[in-house]
């Protein structure tokens, strides 16, 4: 059980390092994929279709919270904004 919670804490770990690493580059808006394609800015409210954003996949991890396997992505916009997208999918 002990070796358990260990993998656990560090699987977790690793997908929070990733994105507090992002933030600390610069990569401060949170952006969530919605059902058209496209990607919401959740700070400016602003939609990019996919086509005009270059995504990056940057950590994959199994999140024990959701039992699935999470894709960190690094996110910029032809705008300048840059920011992280967490999906169950990689780009």
């Amino acid at each position: 059980m002990k070796n358990n919670i260990r993998t656990t804490n560090r699987l977790n770990v690793s997908i929070t390092k990733k994105v507090i690493e992002l933030q600390e580059q610069g990569y401060d808006c949170d952006f969530l994929l919605l059902a058209n394609g496209s990607l919401l800015c959740m700070q400016t409210n602003l939609n990019y279709p996919l086509s005009t954003v270059a995504i990056n996949q940057r950590e994959q991890g199994y999140d024990f919270f959701s039992h699935s396997y999470k894709h960190v992505h690094a996110i910029e916009t032809g705008n300048g904004e840059r920011g992280v997208l967490l999906t169950e999918k990689a780009f």
